[in-house]
């Protein structure tokens, strides 16, 4: 016979008995939740069943005579688009094939970052008015101890403004900077924090790679460069430690970008600093340096990573350093530059611009990103854990080029290896992948007549309304709830739009109706979990039958979340037996909750079940 696609009492009855029937005789403890289209019911697990035990319960389905297939659910979600009009071009944060793209793009659908995170760029100072970085700029400090060469009029002080560090000809004549190149001012630091933190999602200019850390300009280059002496006090200061003479920093960074260096060994000073900082909690990410040679100082210090720069086709950048030191390799580029933040002028800031640009300097506060993006997620991490995480979970090299990389061979494009690229290419997806913390528990409860899962039917009127419950929601040790959002997913409608309170109190039905509910709960670092209720309200003078063998199948009462995220209840769905459903795990993607999900059919007598994972 054909079914209609309007459910009927007496057909629910007549495909639960045979719903029923298979679940009992292959032992299935599932909850029915409601009934679908074209003959299907959604259930999902009950509260006894463990996670270990679903797919075995999926087998036997598979495997009954009467069941034409058991599958699991599939999440299914929309991957974050930033609407940047120049993100098209960001190779370097894509996830394209055959590419040295890092992957942002897949990260972003697990973690977009925290406010409450803080990467240091210690560089040459920020221009503080560049559009794309409003709202996620610190005040910061200048470090820059000599006049001349931070062309500020004066020494330190808590300006991190970049002035400008171009050197005319007249500059290069003199003793102060000779030797120094003759250039325009390069606005470094601007596009090193907008590599980090432009503002991604707003429509204009670029996307940085973390959409909502907190950047702290830390000026420590000036015209024709800095001062190792700065650097190192700078460092210090940025992880919140004391500096005599200067106010301490009330804003410690999680993570420390130099995108800067010397030709040198690591000094035992240098060492020194770098444990002290990394004692303190913040991780130092350097460049590896654009010689083409051995590593830079301080990135060839120990407990640093290293980064050198892959252009797009995954082939070392020309330029880049290699070596032992190198801890791994990012995007750079070379014959494809990465687009970002600059400004026109060429002495003093002008107007804001887009320019390109490559260099292992470049590549680094991709890496630094990546660690804000991961302490967003779990702010306990230590620099030692970060570190071991981000180098655990690169991607393997490339093959490109023709000629693989050799020791001591200079300046040119080669395919990397491990002995002297580092553990492979920046994979910022499977590093926030490693440490993503448990996400929030929508723990969705509903009742009638102020009776939950009481195993009787619930009879609402406009005297006991129906009421909705999220506030036993909970969150991650550090975090919040950013937001409730309760929506409803069928049954007559109670609910106009979405509410957003933790608690909601709706009307009653006018008639007897299964109502099935959704709480979406979004913690403080975008993490969301959903969660379902139910209840069959039942209106004056109806008896309210529901089809008994499918209460029958139900596994028992609702179940608290437990700490593999479970969560929702059902209200009781009929007279006699059988209480609530029990919780269903998490899943990514949109829903954050799937449910058991059965087709049924009596005239091809199908079975379908997908499962939450």
């Amino acid at each position: 016979m054909e079914l209609s696609n309007a459910p009927t009492v007496r057909r629910l009855e007549k495909e639960g008995e045979f719903l029923a029937e298979v679940v009992d005789r292959n032992n299935v403890h599932a909850t029915w939740l409601r009934a679908g289209t074209v003959g299907t019911h959604v259930m999902r697990w009950g509260s006894g069943v463990r996670q270990s035990d679903q797919q075995s319960m999926l087998n036997r389905l598979a495997s009954d005579p009467e069941v034409e297939f058991a599958i699991e659910d599939r999440p299914m979600r929309a991957f974050a688009t930033p609407n940047d009009p120049t993100f098209s071009n960001q190779w370097s944060l894509r996830s394209t094939a055959n590419t040295a793209g890092a992957k942002f793009d897949q990260a972003w659908d697990i973690v977009r970052g925290s406010a409450d995170v803080v990467v240091a760029v210690l560089d040459t100072g920020v221009v503080f008015e560049t559009p794309d970085l409003r709202g996620r700029l610190l005040s910061g400090y200048d470090f820059v101890s000599d006049v001349l060469t931070a062309n500020d009029g004066n020494g330190r002080d808590a300006n991190a403004a970049d002035p400008g560090n171009w050197i005319s000809s007249a500059d290069a004549e003199t003793s102060a900077f000779s030797g120094c190149t003759v250039r325009s001012s390069s606005w470094h630091g601007t596009f090193v924090a907008g590599q980090i933190a432009a503002n991604t999602h707003s429509d204009s200019d670029v996307a940085g790679a973390d959409w909502n850390v907190k950047v702290l300009p830390v000026r420590v280059l000036g015209k024709c460069g800095g001062l190792l002496s700065d650097v190192l006090d700078a460092m210090v200061w940025s992880a919140g430690l004391d500096v005599p003479g200067i106010p301490r920093n009330p804003n410690p960074a999680d993570v420390i970008n130099l995108s800067l260096g010397s030709s040198t060994s690591c000094s035992s000073f240098e060492q020194t600093v770098v444990n002290r900082v990394n004692a303190a909690g913040s991780l130092v990410v350097a460049a590896a340096g654009n010689s083409g040679g051995a590593v830079d100082s301080p990135a060839n210090c120990s407990n640093v990573l290293s980064v050198g720069a892959l252009d797009r086709d995954g082939s070392r950048a020309s330029y880049s350093a290699i070596g032992a030191n190198v801890s791994l390799m990012a995007p750079g580029g070379f014959n494809n530059g990465l687009v970002g933040l600059g400004n026109s002028g060429t002495t003093n800031p002008a107007a804001s611009s887009l320019v390109s640009k490559t260099g292992t300097s470049f590549a680094s506060p991709l890496v630094a990103a990546t660690a804000g993006l991961m302490r967003a997620i779990d702010p306990t991490l230590t620099t030692a854990q970060l570190r071991s995480q981000i180098l655990n979970n690169v991607s393997g090299f490339l093959s490109p080029r023709s000629s693989t990389c050799v020791a001591n061979q200079g300046s040119g494009s080669c395919n990397c290896t491990t002995a002297l690229c580092g553990a492979g290419m920046l994979d910022a997806y499977a590093a926030v992948s490693s440490v993503r913390g448990t996400r929030p528990v929508a723990n969705a409860s509903v009742s009638a007549n102020g009776l939950l899962g009481s195993g009787f039917q619930e009879s609402a009127n406009g005297l006991n309304p129906i009421r909705l419950r999220g506030s036993a929601s909970s969150v991650l040790s550090g975090r919040s709830v950013a937001s409730y959002a309760w929506t409803q997913v069928s049954g007559e409608q109670v609910m106009t739009g979405t509410q957003t309170t933790a608690d909601v109190d709706l009307p009653a039905a006018s008639s007897t109706s299964d109502l099935v509910f959704q709480l979406t709960v979004t913690d403080s670092v975008g993490e969301s979990h959903s969660g379902f209720t139910s209840i069959r309200v039942v209106a004056n003078g109806d008896d309210g039958s529901s089809p008994s063998s499918i209460a029958s199948a139900n596994s028992g009462g609702t179940t608290a979340p437990t700490t593999d995220n479970s969560s929702g209840s059902t209200a009781s769905v009929s007279a006699g037996g059988g209480g609530g459903g029990g919780g269903a795990n998490t899943l990514a993607g949109l829903l954050g909750l799937a449910l058991l999900l059965t087709l049924f059919n009596l005239n091809r007598r199908a079975f379908e079940s997908v499962k939450a994972r």
